[in-house]
């Protein structure tokens, strides 16, 4: 079974962070709503929660420049 994209960000977060001597096991995708998945973090080693928002705010950067690589110029 392949895996949904939310699914494949919650592993490379988990990646990313064990990359860097982090692990968190508890990140996964909730899947309830198809059309508006979500990813779900559950307890935050101490100290890590300033890593865990520089990284979510990069892959936001991210994502916010692949959408505009993507939209049609005017």
């Amino acid at each position: 079974m392949n895996a949904t994209p939310a699914e494949r960000v919650a592993e490379t977060l988990r990646d990313d962070f064990a990359a860097h001597g982090v692990r968190l096991p508890d990140v996964r995708a909730d899947l309830s709503d198809p059309r508006q998945p979500r990813l779900e973090l559950g307890t935050i080693p101490l100290g890590t929660g300033f890593a865990l928002l520089r990284v979510l705010t990069d892959y936001q950067r991210l994502l916010k420049a692949e959408r505009r690589r993507k939209k049609p110029s005017p």
